[in-house]
């Protein structure tokens, strides 16, 4: 599964790409709920809450989105897309999931997913710390990116790398084929891990 989640990423970024969100978005709705809160009217002030985490969480995306890497020199990359996992009961994904596709120079699709607060983390850091079970033909190769502890699963019909950055932050990158291989850790090695950590973590 190259896409970390494609079909819900279509799906809920229509729902996110509704209207473009005022500047002073998330501090109406936290007013709302604080005069809401002090009325006694709790479904309310719920409903202005959870409105301005939505708002705040479209920003994390956007930073995100900012810190992604730039094509390297002779790669294109298509728009990137990004959703609120956890407002569309995403959750057993991540908290926030970011998708980009570049193309290579060759014309390879190269998938980049930034997942935020990913469950999936857990079960990647339980392969690195059992020896067993990276002795079990998985083909799973534990390497170093970007500073921080990797998943290289590199086979004849695959070329994936699931980063572990930071305490719950998943970066994916994906080719078509083992033929990308090369590829995927170029945009890996013009990757700043630590920028898109610091900016949900």
């Amino acid at each position: 599964m190259r896409h970390l989640a494609p079909l819900c990423i279509a799906v809920c970024l229509v729902a996110l790409a509704v209207g473009s969100a005022a500047a002073d978005e998330v501090t109406d709705a936290i007013a709302k709920a604080q005069s809401a809160y002090a009325k006694s009217d709790y479904r309310e002030a719920s409903t202005e809450l959870q409105t301005a985490l939505v708002g705040v969480n479209r920003k994390l995306v956007d930073l995100i989105i900012k810190a992604m890497p730039a094509p390297p020199k002779g790669w294109t990359a298509d728009d990137p897309e990004g959703v609120d996992a956890s407002a569309f009961g995403l959750g057993f994904f991540a908290n926030l999931m970011v998708d980009l596709t570049y193309s290579s120079p060759s014309g390879s699709s190269i998938d980049f997913s930034v997942a935020a607060n990913s469950p999936l983390i857990a079960t990647y850091r339980m392969f690195l710390t059992n020896p067993m079970l990276a002795g079990m033909g998985s083909g799973m190769t534990k390497v170093s990116v970007c500073g921080y502890d990797a998943i290289q699963e590199f086979d004849d019909d695959s070329a994936d790398l699931s980063i572990l950055a930071g305490n719950a932050t998943l970066i994916k990158i994906s080719g078509e084929s083992a033929a990308d291989r090369e590829y995927v850790m170029e945009l890996a090695n013009a990757t700043d891990c630590k920028a898109i950590v610091s900016v949900v973590e």
